[in-house]
């Protein structure tokens, strides 16, 4: 494992973040903490799945329950393109048009495709300040900003807000107004448990679900998704090592 060197994020530090947000994004997914941005963004799908509006419709297509694995990386696989490379790029733009032709099979509502983009946005922020070895700087929050709204307009994806502080502020609201408990939220987010553990030998298994919901960090997200959290024991254990995870973090990569 190579020790931690931060020379590369002083240098993007000089650039232009305008210009260069793609840049920065990209190294913070791919080499100053990939683990993070994989699992933050996983967690962000589950918060989707609080939203009825959002939930009826993935229980009505099964696509976590009965495809949960591909339908993990089938996210995985467009959460990497869109750190990988500009919307401006052709690679960019062929991700576009493969999200859009996906999408474009549902009536889905211009506000729960804002609060799936501000969750984007704003997960990865929330657990680096929990679980990473370190919260983001106000420069990289808003190149994760930056990073999604070019997504989102290049979706077509309308009154995204102009600053990050007003899109989270929307997201809160929108969340406030709208996560409710239905039963095709527990039945989506077990669906989306399920495909997670095929990831993992049939030994590791039965500590998925109790991993995953521990990481969610979210009660009021626990009991809209239907979910119990794990016992005491249990959490502190996981906290624990995800702890030992960050010290280990902040000296090596």
């Amino acid at each position: 494992m190579p020790l931690r060197n931060d020379k590369e994020l002083r240098k993007l530090n000089q650039l232009n973040i305008e210009e260069h947000y793609q840049a920065i994004v990209k190294y913070l997914a791919d080499h100053d903490a990939p683990l993070d941005y994989l699992i933050s963004g996983e967690l962000a799908q589950i918060q989707t799945f609080a939203i009825p509006s959002i939930s009826k419709l993935l229980q009505r297509t099964k696509q976590y329950q009965d495809n949960g694995l591909k339908r993990l990386d089938d996210t995985r696989a467009i959460l990497t393109e869109c750190m990988a490379d500009s919307i401006d790029s052709a690679r960019g733009q062929h991700m576009v048009k493969h999200l859009n032709w996906i999408h474009s099979h549902y009536d889905i509502s211009n506000d729960d495709y804002l609060y799936t983009l501000a969750l984007f946005i704003i997960e990865p922020v929330r657990w680096m300040e929990t679980f990473g070895y370190r919260p983001l700087t106000d420069r990289e929050k808003y190149a994760g900003y930056l990073a999604f709204k070019s997504l989102g307009q290049a979706m077509g994806i309308l009154n995204i807000p102009e600053s990050r502080d007003e899109f989270v502020a929307w997201y809160q609201n929108y969340r406030n107004q709208h996560m409710v408990y239905h039963p095709d939220n527990k039945k989506v987010t077990d669906g989306l448990i399920s495909g997670m553990k095929e990831m993992f030998p049939f030994i590791i298994r039965p500590l998925v679900r109790p991993v995953i919901l521990t990481l969610i960090n979210d009660p009021e997200l626990l009991a809209a998704n239907g979910q119990k959290a794990p016992g005491y024991v249990v959490q502190k254990t996981i906290r624990a090592i995800m702890f030992i995870r960050k010290g280990l973090q902040r000296y090596i990569n």
